[in-house]
């Protein structure tokens, strides 16, 4: 009778399986089909920067409108303070790539390999944030001081 299975309460429990709850947005910087489809092979749902926005639309165009959808932006931009603005202002989920100048299929690797934390600090954070996505697969949230 005391054979209940114990659920783990390790922070690598995180599961891949909410996904596809989210829609994840490349920007122009990011977007690459190899990064696309890494993603969607994971289970998640995906849209790319080319396939809803002119190519020369300036960042604090589109910003709003994707944090609006409620779709998570994923850059390996920096952003400036006037782009940060836009992403808080419009209740935004932002995961920035700190390395920005590593090869495509390095990119791809550490993205891919911090879905887990993105997913816990989706869950676990309310909007508007924007969070940093470490060479060594860590992912944290900026302090607010450093958002606008």
């Amino acid at each position: 009778m005391g054979d209940k299975k114990k659920k783990s309460t390790t922070r690598s429990d995180t599961s891949l399986k909410s996904l596809s709850d989210h829609i994840f947005f490349l920007d122009r910087a990011l977007q690459s089909y190899a990064l696309r489809d890494a993603l969607v092979a994971l289970g998640a749902r995906v849209e790319m920067h080319r396939d809803n926005f002119k190519e020369d639309a300036e960042d604090v165009e589109w910003l709003p409108v994707v944090a609006n959808k409620g779709w998570i932006i994923l850059s390996k931009d920096q952003f400036n303070w006037i782009e940060r603005r836009a992403i808080i202002y419009a209740n935004g989920r932002a995961f920035l790539l700190r390395q920005g100048s590593l090869p495509g299929a390095a990119q791809v690797d550490i993205i891919c390999g911090a879905l887990r934390r993105i997913l816990r600090i989706l869950r676990g954070t309310p909007a508007p944030f924007i969070a940093r996505i470490h060479l060594t697969g860590r992912v944290l949230v900026m302090p607010t001081e450093f958002r606008v």
